[in-house]
């Protein structure tokens, strides 16, 4: 099929619809959506509709998104406008605030822990944590 990548990882599942019409997106997102709940099917996977969540990508931030109504297993499929993708905060603009954000934070907890552990543990074992 033109304009679909399937992405699989470990037990992640990822499906990438393009098109630039409205009417062919919503037609190819349902024909892709039945084609893997046969596939499913046939593997014997189960899918976790909880964790199951969809997103709208666009550029423009004055322009609403287009989020055609999606169903796998007759269960509605939410979107969300940010999601983690291999260790990456990926928003539906493709912004990087998120993303920053989230390694600030991340790195503040870790300065912190070494900070607290500063005199407590040698300079060598400071120095094998830090070039970890």
């Amino acid at each position: 099929m033109q304009g679909e990548k399937l992405i699989l990882y470990a037990d992640d599942t990822n499906v990438f619809v393009i098109d630039r019409s409205q009417e062919a997106l919503k037609t190819k997102l349902s024909l892709v959506m039945k084609q893997l709940e046969i596939w499913f099917l046939k593997n014997d996977l189960i899918i976790n509709s909880t964790k199951t969540v969809a997103m709208s990508f666009h550029l423009c931030c004055s322009k609403l998104a287009f989020k055609p109504h999606i169903l796998i297993q007759n269960k509605e499929i939410k979107y969300k406008t940010e999601v983690k993708f291999f260790g990456l905060c990926i928003t539906e603009n493709l912004g990087w605030q998120t993303h920053i954000r989230f390694l600030c934070h991340s790195s503040s907890k870790t300065f912190f822990i070494l900070k607290s552990v500063k005199k407590t543990l040698s300079s060598p074992i400071l120095w094998n944590i830090y070039s970890v």
